[in-house]
């Protein structure tokens, strides 16, 4: 373990032997952040998965620069089928180190194989349009877009989830079942697929126990109507209680009688009651081919109107494919991110090149519908080209101004303070630009705004000089 403030290895003492820091509440905190990666890595090897994300990123908050810890919480989300999840994360590690990490080598994979990448992609594009469907009612719309999502990546974990939940609500338990047990395979300690299965399986229980009870007691009955009565042909044969046959003359009486009453009931009881009885049956599966006729036609044309639907909804979802993959859509945001990671870890491109591909991320993504992982990744970048990518802009903000070119000054002055706040020299010249343009309302706000984050700057009394020039 490294001091925090010097870099020298610390030893068993509570402070630092280099520098004499007090290390005790940081050693905690490392030690805090192995136990949780520990936990983790525990739970992802009997494949706890959800656990163990909930372990590596309490380890992360401890210690936001653990690489282990990063690139094992990527490896999870490839292995539930977010691969975009895992990709911020290795991204992120790469950054941290760039030399004999696993990470490169992960992305590396992907990278290679352009068709499994395209494949990932279509995924989750699929995957969303089925939220969309099941957002709008249209359930079967959205079971088949799941059924493909899954026979290209059958580890989606959270697709499995809702085609379950889509079989739930169509009643069909044992497909439900089926998709959640596979959520099992996946993460044995899922919350969610544990009181999904539960639920289903409470569903499924009451009817085997009751049909079980029902065979039981037609077994116990046949049993004992088979005790006391016996069958041949269509003659019936009591047999007597005590088990004794009768002997002699009288048995063959008896057997005679029996035979002569069986030959009566069958031609005038049992014969007509048989026919009677096929003629009803053949009556009811005439009824029932009509019906089944009527049911088909009655099918086809809802089919009919189905399909003129579902070609409505076609084009509705190609219009909104459109626009995802289009230049205002979700993708277009999380490629410009990836494209700022890669700039930044290529050293031979121009910080600037980086500050191009945030720039070109909506504000109203980032505050509004941006990931927490989008987020980490967004402001790390931020915050490592901040100073460069200010020093740039206030030159070239600067040199603007003295040209007399107050519309580029304004923007490129404004770019330097955003990324450096404690850039006065930038706000007191956005300032003069703002002034000198005739925009009066926006340069007083920026000198204002410099005399009370800077009280003790040089420039604090030349902004009040040019307030007074504004008041007056």
């Amino acid at each position: 373990m490294l001091c925090y403030q010097c870099g020298c290895r610390l030893s068993e003492l509570d402070y630092c032997t280099g520098c004499g820091a007090d290390v005790r509440a940081y050693k905690k905190i490392m030690y805090a952040a192995e136990y949780a990666y520990n936990d983790g890595l525990e739970r992802a090897k009997v494949r706890d998965l959800s656990g163990a994300v909930n372990s590596l990123r309490q380890c992360l908050k401890y210690n936001k620069q653990h690489v282990d810890a990063r690139n094992l919480l990527g490896l999870i989300y490839f292995e539930c089928g977010e691969v975009g999840a895992a990709l911020i994360e290795w991204v992120i590690s790469a950054a941290v180190r760039e030399e004999r990490n696993l990470a490169l080598d992960y992305m590396e994979i992907i990278q290679s194989n352009q068709g499994r990448l395209d494949i990932i992609r279509t995924t989750i594009k699929k995957y969303n349009v089925s939220l969309e469907l099941c957002q709008k009612g249209d359930y079967d719309m959205a079971i088949i877009q799941l059924r493909k999502v899954l026979n290209q990546n059958p580890k989606f974990l959270k697709a499995h989830q809702l085609l379950g939940l889509l079989y739930v609500q169509r009643e069909e338990w044992e497909k439900a079942k089926r998709e959640f047990t596979h959520c099992k395979r996946i993460d044995v300690g899922d919350v969610k697929t544990l009181r999904y299965l539960k639920e289903v399986e409470e569903q499924l229980d009451p009817d085997d126990v009751h049909s079980s009870g029902r065979g039981k007691n037609k077994k116990r009955q046949k049993e004992e109507s088979a005790a006391v009565y016996k069958s041949s042909g269509n003659d019936v044969i009591i047999q007597p209680l005590n088990g004794k046959e009768p002997l002699g003359i009288n048995a063959f009486i008896q057997i005679a009688l029996g035979i002569v009453i069986g030959l009566c009931v069958t031609i005038f009881l049992i014969t007509p009651s048989k026919v009677q009885s096929a003629q009803d049956e053949l009556k009811v599966q005439i009824n029932g081919y009509a019906e089944q006729l009527d049911w088909k036609n009655t099918e086809i044309v809802e089919l009919e109107t189905r399909i003129s639907q579902l070609e409505q909804t076609n084009l509705s979802l190609q219009d909104r494919l459109n626009a995802l993959s289009g230049s205002d859509g979700a993708l277009k945001e999380i490629n410009e991110l990836m494209a700022a990671a890669y700039a930044a870890l290529d050293h031979t491109q121009d910080v600037m090149k980086v500050e191009q591909h945030l720039g070109a991320i909506s504000q109203t993504y980032v505050d509004q519908e941006a990931s927490p992982e989008f987020l980490d990744l967004y402001n790390y970048l931020r915050s490592s080209i901040g100073d460069s990518v200010s020093q740039s802009y206030y030159s070239s903000g600067l040199e603007a101004y003295n040209q007399m070119d107050y519309t580029t000054a304004i923007t490129h002055l404004g770019r330097a303070y955003q990324y450096d706040r404690s850039n006065d020299n930038a706000l007191y010249y956005l300032g003069l630009a703002y002034m000198d343009s005739g925009d009066v309302e926006h340069a007083e706000e920026s000198f204002q705004q410099l005399i009370e984050a800077f009280p003790s700057s040089a420039l604090v009394t030349k902004a009040q000089q040019k307030l007074a020039e504004i008041a007056e």
